[in-house]
């Protein structure tokens, strides 16, 4: 996974507050390595090799083994099994389903929107970016205030448009393309007012 870079993040919060300064709109972009650690894929491939070792070495016809090397070179396999798929993102991806990668990714999104007080904004205008970078997903949570202000039409495009950031060569320049965009959106449908402040901190940093 592509490290973050510092420049990154420096345009990443003036874009923000470059939107924020045009509207009412709080927004909060938020970035992790993984929504989950799927830990219980890695466990099953061990499993499943260590299956797959055992009944080889007990039943080839060909060759006869000692009863402890059939039981050492079982539990290896299970370790070669859950290493493979726990250290190599790639290989641990093609087992995941979209249904259960939109599933976890959603679930740890609206747990950050609550603990951050996203929802706690005057208005109801806080709008939630959160990406997952090893699930290679981003999602838009927003209060209610800012879904009904915008059209469902406008919403549905935004989203369209964030889902594809990584279809791009550069995530991170497509994300703050995408960002940008929605600066015209949120100024014309939740435009700024006179001494608005900012409740919720740019660089807001959570952990679960």
């Amino acid at each position: 996974m592509k490290k973050l870079t510092e420049e990154f993040k420096t345009t990443l919060y003036q874009t923000i507050e470059d939107i924020e300064s045009n509207s009412q709109v709080e927004i909060v972009a938020i970035i992790k390595p993984e929504s989950s650690k799927y830990r219980a894929i890695s466990f099953a491939s061990g499993a499943v090799l260590l299956f797959l070792t055992f009944s080889f070495l007990m039943y080839v016809p060909w060759w006869e083994f000692e009863y402890f090397l059939i039981y050492f070179l079982a539990i290896i396999s299970f370790f070669v099994g859950f290493g493979l798929v726990e250290f190599i993102p790639p290989i641990k991806r093609l087992f995941l389903s979209k249904k259960l990668i939109n599933r976890n990714v959603e679930i740890y999104g609206r747990a950050i929107f609550q603990k951050a007080g996203i929802r706690h904004t005057k208005e109801k205008i806080g709008v939630l970016i959160f990406t997952s970078l090893f699930e290679k997903k981003t999602i838009i949570l927003k209060d209610r205030g800012a879904k009904t202000s915008v059209p469902a039409e406008e919403w549905e495009q935004i989203d369209n448009n964030f889902k594809k950031i990584f279809n791009a060569p550069d995530f991170q320049k497509s994300l703050i393309e995408n960002l940008k965009n929605c600066k015209d959106v949120f100024s014309k449908y939740i435009p700024s007012v006179e001494d608005d402040i900012n409740e919720l901190p740019d660089d807001l940093t959570i952990d679960l």
